[in-house]
């Protein structure tokens, strides 16, 4: 009977429960009870919080870090705080036990905001209070600055993560107002992007066309730049370090993510469940055959083809193209990477996480 309540006891204070047990007349106190969290300070103005809030998007892996001191080893029971300013946020604590002397509380962040500004959390533990700010943006704040948006205004920031290869990966592609529910879905179609150009509106799928080449990474305008002649590029001469990496130029993905590499895409298509547009569709991605426009401007093969770009060049032999990932209707043939691919054609874009 004797080793029962010790047993009893020591469940008790490990699960932390706050609540108080009989044993015939025994009454055991809680952790909290014996030895309540004391602290000598609580650093709101310290704080540091991971990952992003946007307006309208709930928040996924949002993580506030709160300094103290002077702590006593006391035990803490969990708080869950609501948001002022901005609206629709909650932090969370769970219950603990406090260092002895300095340390961290975290809170997750859960929730959706409101507004873009700022969200406050008043918080209170130990004897101490203070209140903690997390900015919460715009979406169109996640991409570059200047970037312009086509009618479906800038794309919603949702992670996927395909199992297989464990990469992290936008789950649209840019431009698309929705994850696809169906490969042929013209909601999930989205942008097509000449390679290594940035959001600057050449990508709307109805942008004007103009047969002048730019000399420059960035044209001072918005048009789909024809390129009819070798080596089919929008840019004279050409320029071989765009979109290279999470700060390469041009990158037209938002904060914290980038063009995948050839490898990366490659990756995903060895782990589709078949080699083709319906194998693009039920992985993780679900890739559709949203068409490319050619470096003559015209639409080619919606509905029936589907190619997303890579930051990868084509190494041997040395020449002006560079490499995307092709997949096909049913009838169309196996999917592929492409490595003859000209940099003035019109391809869908997928970010990767960094």
């Amino acid at each position: 009977m004797l080793k029962s309540i010790v047993f009893s006891f020591f469940l008790l204070c490990s699960a932390n429960v706050a609540w108080t047990q009989l044993f015939g007349g025994l009454i055991i106190p809680t952790p909290e009870s014996q030895n309540p969290a004391i602290l000598t300070t609580l650093n709101c103005a310290g704080a540091i919080t991971t990952g992003t809030l946007i307006v309208g998007q709930a928040a996924t892996s949002v993580n506030t870090s709160v300094p103290y001191t002077g702590g006593n080893g006391g035990f803490y029971t969990s708080q869950a705080i609501t948001s002022t300013g901005v609206t629709g946020l909650t932090a969370s604590l769970a219950g603990g036990i406090l260092n002895s002397g300095s340390g961290n509380l975290v809170f997750t962040i859960t929730g959706t905001p409101s507004a873009a500004g700022t969200a406050s959390f008043a918080i209170s533990l130990g004897g101490q209070s203070c209140t903690f700010s997390v900015t919460v943006s715009t979406l169109a704040s996640q991409y570059a600055s200047g970037s312009v948006f086509c009618s479906s205004g800038p794309t919603a920031i949702v992670e996927i993560t395909n199992p297989s290869t464990g990469k992290v990966w936008m789950d649209r592609n840019l431009g698309a107002s929705q994850v696809a529910t169906s490969s042929t879905d013209a909601a999930a179609y989205g942008d097509l992007y000449q390679w290594g150009r940035r959001s600057d509106g050449h990508q709307c799928r109805t942008s004007p066309t103009t047969s002048t080449l730019s000399s420059t990474d960035q044209p001072a305008h918005g048009n789909f730049i024809l390129a009819p002649n070798t080596p089919y590029d929008w840019r004279n001469p050409q320029n071989n370090n765009l979109w290279q990496g999470l700060n390469g130029v041009n990158n037209p993905c938002p904060s914290g993510f980038r063009i995948p590499t050839i490898v990366e895409l490659n990756n995903e298509r060895i782990s589709w469940s078949s080699q083709d547009a319906s194998g693009a569709f039920t992985s993780p991605l679900k890739l559709t055959v949203g068409g490319t426009r050619g470096y003559d401007g015209v639409l080619y093969t919606v509905g029936t083809y589907g190619s997303i770009w890579s930051s990868s060049l084509v190494t041997s032999p040395s020449c002006c193209f560079v490499q995307s990932l092709d997949f096909y209707s049913n009838s169309g043939g196996n999917a592929s990477v492409n490595s003859s691919f000209g940099r003035a054609n019109g391809s869908s874009v997928r970010c990767i996480k960094d």
